[in-house]
């Protein structure tokens, strides 16, 4: 994701041919980068208990902290050209959460389209994989965009699988070794010459919305591209993962994993803190958007309970939390 923001705030997109390499990566990373978002999101709340104020605290205190901030550096620090009010701003990204942390309360939505599923789970082993298709057919079909609904009807299908992916991981590891890896390299493999072939004739548009069921008879080819290439896509960032091998680079990721609500919500402001030639600006934002957001965090507002639980939605922990976390070590 900062990458893919630090290409854009180096450049700008829409005014560059499609040789542009910049242009191309950002194609490449935009064409599964938020489906992996969302496949880990849905793959790590399996097995999780899903209580709706702990989610609302989590992932809408944060969204709603943050809008003011973003309007109030980009127009009085970055000066951005449009003159836009705060209320309007408010209105606008609450009802259309299209920018700035949308997906957020895309991840809320998700999870409390979760709580059936594990409700009728606890009684019927087959009932997540059918409920979990009623649900993203029922909400394709629903005749409304707004409040983060658009997004939903996409990423939902990513989030749906990744929690069927960890449900069944039990499954998935007796699988030979060197068959998940022929796998993966396969998988990967395609989506690369895929990828490239797709692009060369025009057909990779990641950046459509809305985009919903009812594309799929409109467009199949390109439903089945959109969401095709996304799955390859995370087939792809999971090979690269194994493909670290060592135990010390995949802790690496796995502590980035636990810090990425501070990266990702402060990151577009400080990756703008840039400099020099385009790819020169592409690192320096990559640098800036996720150093100086994790600086913020641990240096700053995580030292303040309200502020933490404000700007990264981190309840504050109750003496009886603590007293048995305790005793259970």
């Amino acid at each position: 994701m900062v990458l893919g923001h630090s290409i854009s705030n180096a450049e700008n997109l829409y005014h560059v041919t499609a040789y542009n390499p910049r242009y191309y990566l950002s194609n490449f990373l935009y064409t599964f980068h938020m489906p992996l978002f969302m496949f880990v999101a849905g793959y790590v709340l399996f097995g999780k208990r899903i209580k709706v104020s702990n989610r609302a605290i989590r992932l809408l205190v944060p969204f709603v902290a943050w809008i003011p901030v973003y309007w109030f550096v980009n127009r009085y620090i970055h000066h951005f050209p449009w003159p836009v009010r705060l209320w309007t701003t408010f209105k606008d990204t609450l009802l259309q959460p299209g920018a700035g942390l949308w997906f957020l309360p895309i991840l809320f939505l998700c999870s409390m389209l979760l709580i059936p599923v594990v409700f009728l789970e606890k009684r019927y082993s087959w009932a997540g994989e059918v409920s979990l298709a009623v649900i993203f057919i029922a909400v394709n079909l629903v005749p409304y965009d707004r409040l983060g609904l658009v997004q939903v009807k996409y990423f939902f299908a990513f989030f749906a699988i990744g929690y069927l992916v960890a449900k069944h991981k039990a499954g998935i590891l007796k699988i030979p070794k060197k068959r998940t890896s022929v796998a993966l390299l396969v998988g990967s493999a395609v989506f690369v010459l895929l990828f490239g072939t797709l692009y060369y004739y025009g057909k990779i548009n990641p950046f459509t919305f809305p985009f919903s069921i009812s594309d799929l008879w409109k467009t199949p080819g390109a439903y089945a591209i959109r969401y095709g290439m996304a799955l390859l896509g995370i087939v792809f960032s999971v090979a690269f993962i194994k493909a670290l091998g060592t135990s010390r680079a995949r802790t690496f990721f796995a502590w980035f994993g636990l810090v990425t609500m501070d990266i990702y919500v402060a990151h577009g402001l400080m990756l703008q803190l840039t400099f020099g030639s385009p790819w020169i600006k592409v690192l320096v934002s990559m640098v800036t958007g996720t150093l100086l957001p994790l600086a913020l965090s641990f240096l700053i507002l995580r030292q303040n309970r309200v502020t933490a639980m404000l700007f990264y939605g981190i309840r504050p922990v109750k003496k009886k939390e603590v007293v048995e976390t305790t005793l259970a070590a």
